[in-house]
Formats: structure tokens, C-alpha cells, sequence
């Protein structure tokens, strides 16, 4: 434990440091400091009960005529809130010219005095002599680690500061700079709430132009695979009626993103009661020859699994979105495995593979919207919003989706849709 005399010298010392960095303007002239203090948003702000109440506490607490927490910016201090501070100061709110919060702010230790006229410099601090202060206490207030302020308790007395007022008012100093530190984090939320919003209805309106300027060469498309339709063998037949039900898939897709501008979302429902296997038959057909390219094959195993009253076009697209992720992450000859039968809680439709199968990260979070794992990212060939879309699909009919994946055994992915 130090002497009496050493702890006079630590005074002493500390004393100098902060005369010299007060004579130096270090307070006034450290750019990060100044925009710490004004990003607090509280320099002129109204005065607020959550930090009237540090003033007030420390009144209290230490038993002293005056306490404040004051914000030190180029110009001046202003007073966030005060308590017993003398007028006109109290309304003002603001002081110039040197004062003891300079002092207290050029590090992060607590400044003690318990004499004001006990030291010279002190002494001259013109609030001496226009308020009577003769002690002084004040614990820094920081924000990000720069310090923006104090939070201070003034004697018109000569007084023995304890260590339990200091501790009392630093830990009173640390609760205003965590509320102020708060607020800015909040601040910084909104602003972010903001601006997503903003980029959404950005994205929504590229959809609407999108989506608008689709519509032509759809027209196009659709109209001449009706012509070809008309005029083509038996051996062509197939592969234009796949680009007409394609097109009109897409003309379909089209129409919700107007209407809707969102995946999620749609202005009418289509529902109709349908076969399950004709589901797996039109899903497996109408991807058919992006399957065969890829040099997959597929095989269905149908039961009879009776109806589902679902919307025909969305659970196409959610059942070619699981056939497609198979292309996308298989090797050539895997087999994709297409299966539906009846449970005790609906009907079960199955997509599977034998392929590279999903680490237990990417498993966990396969239906965020977005993600990818190391090696869907380094393909670079998607977003990452396939079993997001596919979920989101399911969902809407009412039915459940959930995937199973051993590494390097292949992935399966379940959708429950209820009976008809």
C-alpha cells in the first residue's frame, strides 16, 4: 500500500499531466473526441429524465450541492443534465472559457481535487471565483473509448474525497456512457431498418421493370410455339410442347412479380385438387432436358398417393428447383430418385440423390435465405435462394419441407403436403 507521501506525489503527477495537456489543447483539438461527442446526438438536445437522473443520483449518493454531466465539445461544455448548478448557467445549459471538465476529460482516471485553491492552476479556473467552487470530483464518460465528457460532482467547501465517492461516481460516469453508447447503437439499427426498407422497394421496382419488359418476348415465344405446336410431327411434338408449358410458366411468373413484386407473396390463389404422381410426371418432364444434358437420369417411384389441393404452377416450380439443385451439385450418372406415397400425416413427395451430400453446417442452414456453403459460393452460380424459394412455396400450400444429408452419401428433401 503506498505511503502517504507517494500518493501525494501520484497527485502531484497526475496534476502536471493534465495542466500541461489542458495548456496544450489536447480537449480541443483531438478530431476523433469532437465526433465522438456530437455522434452522441445529445450536444443541444432537451433535457431527458434517463440522464437527469445521473445528476440527481450523485447529489444523492455523495451528499454534494451540485452535480452535472457535461458534454466538452471545441467550443464549449453543455450541460446534459445538472442538478443544484446555479443560474444562469442551469438554463443556459452551456459554459465557455476554461473549466474544471477540461481537466477531467484528458484521460481516463478520475480528477480529485479536494482544494480548489490549493493549487494554482486550479485556482485560476474562472468558476473559483464566479461560483465558489473550492472541491471538485469528476469520473470521465466515454463513448467508444474516446472520453466525451464528465459526469461531476462540485463542493463550495473544501472536502476529503473517500474512495467510496470515487468509485460511487465512476460507476455512475460508466452507467451514463453505457445509456449514451445505447442510443447510438440504436440509432444505428434504425438507420440500418432504414435503408433496407429502402433497398427493398429498390429491388421491387426492378422487378416491376423487369417483369414488365418480360412480358413481350414471352408473347413471342408462347405464340410461336402455339404455331409450331400446329404444324409439327410426332417426333417434335414433345420438345415444343415442353417450351409452351414453359412459357406459360414463366408468362405466369411473370404476372406475380407484378402484382406482388415478391416470391413470398401472391394477389390470388390457384388451387385444385391434384394427382401427387402427375406432380412428380409434370415436374420430371418439364426439366427433362436439363437433367439429360447434365448426364443425369431420372427415376420415379410412384404409389398411389391419392390427391393434394395444391397450386398446380407453384408446386412445379418448387419440385424443379429441388430436381435442378441435384444438376447443379451432382456428378455426371447420378441418379435423382423422385418418390410419393401416402402417410399418416399426408402425402410424401421425395426428391434424392446419391451425390456429394451437405456438411452439417450447410444442413443447418439450408433454408436460409441467401447462404451458401464453401463450395455452392465458389461455383458462383447462384444466390443462394432455392430451398429458400422451395419453403416458402411448400408453405403457402399448407404443406411442411424438410432435408436429410449424410456427406458424401447424398441428400434427400421431403414435402408434406396435406390430403386432399
Amino acid at each position: 500500500m503506498p505511503s502517504v507521501s507517494e500518493s501525494r506525489t501520484a497527485v502531484a503527477r497526475d496534476a502536471e499531466v493534465r495542466h500541461a495537456a489542458v495548456v496544450a489543447g489536447e480537449w480541443r483539438d483531438d478530431a476523433r473526441r469532437l465526433r465522438a461527442v456530437h455522434e452522441t446526438g445529445l450536444v443541444d438536445a432537451p433535457v431527458e429524465a434517463t440522464f437527469d437522473a445521473f445528476a440527481r443520483l450523485a447529489v444523492s449518493l455523495l451528499k454534494a450541492p451540485v452535480a452535472f454531466l457535461s458534454l466538452v465539445d471545441a467550443n464549449s461544455d453543455f450541460y446534459v443534465s445538472q442538478r443544484g448548478m446555479p443560474e444562469p448557467v442551469a438554463s443556459l445549459r452551456r459554459m465557455t472559457g476554461r473549466s474544471f471538465c477540461h481537466y477531467a476529460i484528458v484521460n481516463s482516471a478520475p480528477l480529485v481535487i479536494n482544494d480548489t485553491h490549493q493549487d494554482p492552476e486550479y485556482r485560476a479556473v474562472p468558476t473559483v471565483d464566479s461560483l465558489g467552487v473550492r472541491s471538485y470530483l469528476g469520473a470521465p464518460v466515454t463513448v467508444d473509448d474516446q472520453v466525451v465528457g464528465s459526469l461531476c460532482v462540485v463542493g463550495f467547501e473544501p472536502r476529503d474525497w473517500t474512495p467510496t465517492d470515487i468509485e460511487t461516481l465512476v460507476e455512475l460516469g460508466r452507467s451514463a456512457s453505457r445509456e449514451i453508447e445505447l442510443r447510438a447503437a440504436i440509432r444505428a439499427a434504425n438507420a440500418e431498418t432504414l435503408r433496407a426498407r429502402a433497398l427493398a422497394r429498390a429491388n421491387e421496382e426492378l422487378l416491376a421493370v423487369v417483369a414488365h419488359d418480360l412480358r413481350s418476348p414471352l408473347q413471342v415465344i408462347s405464340l410461336t410455339a402455339s404455331l409450331l405446336q400446329h404444324g409439327a410431327d410426332t417426333a417434335q411434338l414433345p420438345h415444343v410442347s415442353r417450351i409452351a408449358t414453359a412459357a406459360a410458366a414463366m408468362t405466369r411468373l411473370v404476372d406475380e412479380l407484378l402484382a406482388t413484386h415478391s416470391v413470398g407473396l401472391r394477389s390470388e390463389s390457384h388451387r385444385a385438387r391434384i394427382d401427387a404422381c402427375r406432380l412428380l410426371s409434370d415436374a420430371a418432364d418439364a426439366i427433362h432436358p436439363v437433367v439429360a444434358r447434365a448426364g443425369l437420369q431420372i427415376r420415379r417411384t410412384e404409389h398411389d398417393a391419392g390427391r393434394v389441393h395444391v397450386d398446380h404452377a407453384l408446386m412445379l416450380r418448387a419440385l424443379c428447383n429441388l430436381i435442378g439443385n441435384c444438376v447443379k451439385y451432382c456428378p455426371a450418372g447420378t441418379t435423382i430418385h423422385l418418390q410419393s406415397r401416402c402417410t399418416e400425416t399426408g402425402v410424401l413427395l421425395t426428391v434424392s440423390d446419391d451425390g456429394p451430400g451437405m456438411s452439417e453446417e450447410s444442413l443447418a442452414r439450408a433454408f436460409e435465405a441467401g447462404w451458401q456453403g464453401a463450395d455452392a459460393a465458389g461455383r458462383n452460380d447462384g444466390a443462394g435462394l432455392g430451398l429458400s424459394i422451395v419453403q416458402t412455396l411448400v408453405e403457402k400450400d399448407g404443406g411442411t419441407v424438410e432435408i436429410r444429408s449424410v456427406l458424401g452419401r447424398g441428400t434427400t428433401v421431403s414435402i408434406t403436403l396435406p390430403i386432399a
